[in-house]
């Protein structure tokens, strides 16, 4: 018995000196000269509120963006409230100083243009507090952090220079339009004399299909090859409508009718989460986005709002590759890639939470001791360890080692962020 438990105490013993060893030395040493050069390459940032008046720490980008075409800002995780303030702020900056009016998010595609619609003319009546919910996901507007933009949005609706806001996922986004779907795609197909009954799947379940992209409740609701009949309906109503006037609303039916489609064969055809489906709705995400920059806002300069994963600009994995690479390789340097990353998450009830491991550099980010700062990876020498492997908690506050240089250009670093606060009504 005395040797068992020998045993077990020299065992205790070897595993607190083994990890007294990696995890307080060999990181120390080993970050001694990191720290150095991130002090030296850091930019630090005053404040991440839209009410802060001094944008003199802001003026670095007049000259990293100046050959700007398009700007993608990316977010660790969707619920980073932190990261939702700051990028607000950098938003009406570049909106007010750099010519930037256009923000596309990561959302649908027909869903945003009917909120942008609103914000101009209001014919469905929506509340200012609900409107972003026509087009966005709640998490970009149902929260305090995220609510001054949706009001700046709708401010320069009136102005002589207004931002126009749109989207390029293929995903219905908007909650608060899920209940008016039907009834519009009904009226549509009305005013241009398109007769719904000749699609007769489509028509029986038109206000189903918010609930069709989960794979048990089709299954349950249609049967035999009622699956692939819709989706060979919706491209005849793509068709049909195709050969309408090339109206905006015209347009932007035919390219719903063909995200809807789109959307459900990804639902159906692969599991959620899974690498070929997230390259699958990528790749999509893509052509709709290099549309949108190309055709409906030629000439101007757009921000693109999305996940950092989406925003990387090298293969994730043999079977995904992400809508920055796609971007990346239709306009090279001008674009822009951002990505956000932070130290640690500071929740609601004031714990704190997602910490990184022992070799993630948002540790040394963190011996800063700088709330916000700014890394442009495109200046810094070749020969600096930012240009090679290192280990980060960019994607999805996972440790992953990779180039990260090769993946975005710049990261803005918040030491701590904060979990959005739902708008309570």
């Amino acid at each position: 018995m005395k040797k068992i438990l020998y045993s077990f105490i020299i065992s205790v013993i070897a595993i607190f000196v083994l990890n007294k060893i990696i995890y307080q030395e060999i990181p120390e040493k080993a970050t001694k000269e990191q720290l150095s050069e991130i002090q030296s390459y850091k930019h630090p940032l005053k404040s991440i509120s839209m009410e802060y008046r001094d944008n003199s720490d802001l003026k670095i980008f007049d000259t990293i963006l100046k050959d700007n075409k398009v700007l993608i800002l990316g977010e660790n995780t969707h619920i980073d409230g932190s990261t939702s303030e700051a990028k607000s702020r950098l938003i009406k900056y570049l909106h007010e100083n750099m010519n930037y009016t256009v923000v596309l998010y990561e959302a649908g595609q027909y869903d945003t243009w009917i909120m942008n619609e609103e914000m101009k003319h209001h014919k469905l009546k929506t509340s200012a507090d609900s409107i972003g919910g026509l087009g966005l996901f709640g998490y970009w507007w149902g929260a305090k952090e995220s609510q001054p933009l949706i009001q700046y949005y709708q401010k320069t609706k009136t102005t002589a220079s207004p931002i126009e806001l749109g989207g390029f996922d293929i995903q219905f986004s908007g909650s608060v339009l899920a209940f008016k779907r039907g009834k519009l795609l009904k009226d549509f197909l009305s005013r241009n004399n398109i007769d719904i009954k000749t699609f007769p799947i489509l028509s029986k379940h038109t206000d189903e299909l918010n609930n069709f992209i989960y794979k048990k409740y089709v299954s349950r609701v249609l049967k035999g090859n009622q699956k692939n009949e819709l989706l060979q309906e919706l491209t005849r109503l793509e068709q049909a409508v195709l050969k309408l006037e090339k109206t905006p609303e015209n347009i932007i039916y035919a390219r719903y009718f063909r995200d809807i489609k789109d959307n459900l064969t990804k639902n159906w055809k692969f599991k959620p989460g899974s690498m070929p489906s997230m390259h699958f709705r990528d790749s999509l995400m893509a052509k709709n986005l290099i549309y949108q920059i190309d055709s409906v806002y030629k000439d101007k300069k757009v921000i693109v709002w999305c996940a950092n994963i989406h925003s990387f600009a090298e293969r994730y994995s043999k079977d995904y590759l992400p809508l920055g690479a796609y971007i990346r390789n239709q306009y090279g340097n001008s674009a822009y890639i951002m990505d956000f990353s932070s130290y640690a998450q500071q929740n609601n009830n004031g714990s704190i939470s997602d910490k990184p491991g022992k070799y993630a550099i948002e540790n040394v980010f963190h011996r800063t001791k700088t709330p916000y700062f700014f890394l442009n990876l495109r200046n810094i020498p070749e020969s600096s360890f930012l240009k090679k492997e290192f280990v980060s908690t960019i994607n999805q506050k996972t440790d992953m080692k990779k180039n990260w240089s090769r993946s975005f250009d710049g990261i803005f670093y918040i030491d701590t962020n904060t979990v959005l606060t739902p708008i309570k009504k």
